[in-house]
C-alpha cells in the first residue's frame, strides 16, 4: 500500500514537473483505449501544435489510401523534381530526374523520415505539394480531425501548419483501423536502399513491449514528438506526446504513462519484452509476400480473375487479402490482380499448386 502511494506522489511530481506551462505550451499528451476509443490519459490534448515528422503518418494514410484504391501500386515508381530534391534533411538526397518506387518511398518516410521523399509523393499524387497538403487537409477533416491544417507533406517548419495530440490519435487510430496490413510495415526497424541501410528514429520501439509503430517527430519549434502504439494481453493503447526537450526526455515520459495506463488497466509487464517485440517484428517482415494472379488491361478484368482464383483455388487464397494493383510497363497502365499478407514459403507454395492448374503466377516481395 506505501509503494502504491510512494508510485502516485512520483507520477503526479514527473507528469507536473513535464507538464507545467501556461496552456498554450507545446508540451501535451494523450492516451486513447484503441477498441474504446476512451481517453485515459490527457494534458493540453486540444492544445494546438506544430505537427513536425507526425504529417507524415497523413501522408501514408493517403499512400495506403491509393494502394487500396488501386491508383497506386507498391511497384509504381514516383518521379523526383527538383523541388524535392532540394527538400532539407531528413532526406534519402534522391536526385532530379530520377524515381523511386512507392513501396522504398513508404519505408523511407516510416524509417528514415525522409523529408524529400515526402515532397515526391506530394507532387506524384497532386502535381504540387501544396495542392497535396490541401488534400491532407480534407482527409484531416473527414477523419474527425477537427484541428488540424496541413501545409506541407513531411512535417518542414510553417507557422500554418497545426494540429494537437488529440487529432493525432485519431489520425493513428484510422490508420491502424483501415490498414491494419499496411500498418505493419511501422513495426520494421530497418530498410535498405540503393546499397545503404536506415535504421528506424522510434527508439522506444525497441525497447518497449507490446511496441509496433508509429512515428517520431521533431522541428526546433515543437521540440520531440511521439505517436506511439503498444499491445499487451490483447489491448492496444495508443500514445501522443507534443515537445520533449529531448529524444530520450521524450521517451522516458511517454513510457510512464503508458506503463501507468497499463497498469491501471490491470496489465501487467512482461519481462520478456525485447524478444517479444523481436518476434512481431520477424513475423511482420515475414508476411510481405505478394502473389500476382493475372495482369490486365482492364480493371474491371483484375477483379474478375481475383474473383475466380477465390471461388476455383480456395485453398491457395484462404484469409488472404485480395487487391488491384495499378503498374506502369513500359509507359503503359495495367492492372495486377493480387494476393497479399504471405510468407515466402506460402507464396512460392500457392503459385506451384495454381500451376498445376495451368494459371499463371508469380511472386512479389
Amino acid at each position: 500500500m506505501k509503494k502504491n502511494l510512494l508510485l502516485i506522489i512520483f507520477l503526479n511530481s514527473f507528469l507536473i514537473l513535464i507538464f507545467a506551462s501556461n496552456v498554450f505550451a507545446k508540451k501535451a499528451a494523450i492516451v486513447i483505449d484503441f477498441d474504446t476509443e476512451k481517453v485515459l490519459f490527457e494534458v493540453n490534448a486540444d492544445t494546438r501544435n506544430y505537427p513536425a515528422s507526425l504529417t507524415k503518418i497523413m501522408t501514408l494514410y493517403i499512400v495506403f489510401d491509393y494502394l487500396k484504391k488501386g491508383k497506386l501500386s507498391y511497384d509504381s515508381q514516383l518521379s523526383v523534381s527538383s523541388v524535392a530534391a532540394s527538400r532539407s534533411p531528413s532526406k534519402l538526397y534522391l536526385e532530379e530526374g530520377s524515381s523511386i518506387k512507392v513501396i522504398d518511398a513508404v519505408n523511407a518516410l516510416i524509417i528514415k523520415s525522409a523529408n524529400d521523399v515526402a515532397t515526391v509523393v506530394a507532387e506524384n499524387i497532386s502535381g504540387s505539394e501544396k495542392e497535396f497538403a490541401k488534400l491532407m487537409t480534407n482527409y484531416a477533416k473527414n477523419l474527425g480531425m477537427k484541428n488540424t491544417t496541413f501545409k506541407n507533406a513531411s512535417g518542414l517548419p510553417n507557422r500554418a501548419q497545426l494540429t494537437t495530440a488529440r487529432d493525432i490519435s485519431k489520425l493513428c487510430h484510422k490508420l491502424i483501423t483501415n490498414f491494419p496490413n499496411e500498418y505493419k510495415l511501422f513495426s520494421n526497424t530497418k530498410f535498405s536502399y540503393k546499397g545503404k541501410t536506415y535504421k528506424t528514429h522510434n527508439k522506444l520501439m525497441l525497447s518497449y513491449e507490446g511496441a509496433d509503430g508509429i512515428k517520431t517527430g521533431y522541428i526546433k519549434a515543437s521540440g520531440f514528438q511521439l505517436a506511439f502504439s503498444a499491445v499487451r494481453d490483447n489491448k492496444r493503447l495508443i500514445g501522443i506526446i507534443f515537445g520533449g526537450d529531448t529524444g530520450s526526455q521524450r521517451n522516458k515520459s511517454l513510457k510512464i504513462i503508458m506503463d501507468k495506463e497499463f497498469a491501471e488497466l490491470n496489465i501487467k509487464q512482461n519481462d520478456n519484452k525485447k524478444e517479444i517485440v523481436k518476434k512481431e517484428i520477424k513475423k511482420n517482415e515475414e508476411e510481405n509476400y505478394s502473389i500476382v494472379v493475372g495482369t490486365f488491361k482492364y480493371r474491371n478484368n483484375a477483379e474478375k480473375q481475383i474473383k475466380l482464383i477465390k471461388s476455383k483455388y480456395p485453398v491457395s487464397t484462404k484469409d488472404k487479402i485480395s487487391n488491384v494493383a495499378l503498374i506502369k510497363v513500359n509507359g503503359k497502365q495495367l492492372y495486377e490482380s493480387r494476393f497479399k499478407n504471405f510468407t515466402k514459403k506460402e507464396a512460392y507454395k500457392a503459385c506451384k499448386r495454381l500451376k498445376k492448374y495451368k494459371r499463371d503466377c508469380f511472386v512479389r516481395l
